[in-house]
């Protein structure tokens, strides 16, 4: 016994081998069960190839204009899995405004939308300087890309702070 325990100790240090390196010759193993489990979410969105302001700049005000240039598709893998219905669409018009540099209202909100059966409610926007250029781009890039979905079929811009607190209830 004691010759079989020398040998195989002989055997470890002649080939340089050490526990070390075999723990992590076992580690890609235990990580190869993991690789068919979700990593994140992927989201598909519709850009313009156009900068917003050629639309929407004061002068011109073409939110039906902006809203047709709405026809590249961006995609994005976002690192949450298991998503609520509306998690994705928070996710998705997110990814849009951030691409369309329209953040304003979703750097500020991440409760800006509610879902009631299938339609999609828009909380109320606060006035400031340059809203009206703001949200003659954002209201179609929103629209399209939340009409994308098919269990969505409207949305609605609510102007009433009331009424978009009693969605809240």
């Amino acid at each position: 016994m004691k010759k079989i325990l020398l040998f195989i100790f002989l055997l470890v240090i002649l080939t340089g081998c050490n526990l070390n390196q075999l723990s992590v010759k076992i580690q890609p193993l235990n990580q190869a069960e993991n690789l068919n489990q979700p990593t994140g979410t992927t989201i598909n969105f519709l850009v313009s190839n156009y900068e917003y302001t050629k639309y929407c700049n004061g002068a011109d005000m073409d939110s039906e204009g902006y809203k047709n240039s709405l026809t590249v598709k961006e995609t994005k893998i976002i690192p949450q899995t298991n998503l609520t219905q509306e998690q994705l669409l928070t996710q998705t018009i997110d990814a849009a405004s951030e691409k369309a540099n329209l953040t304003s209202i979703t750097s500020m909100d991440q409760n800006f939308l509610k879902i009631v059966d299938d339609t999609v409610y828009i909380e109320p926007i606060e006035g400031w300087a340059g809203v009206s250029i703001f949200l003659c781009a954002w209201k179609p890039l929103v629209e399209v890309n939340l009409l994308q979905f098919p269990e969505i079929k409207k949305v609605k811009w609510v102007s009433d702070l009331q009424k978009w607190e009693e969605l809240n209830q």
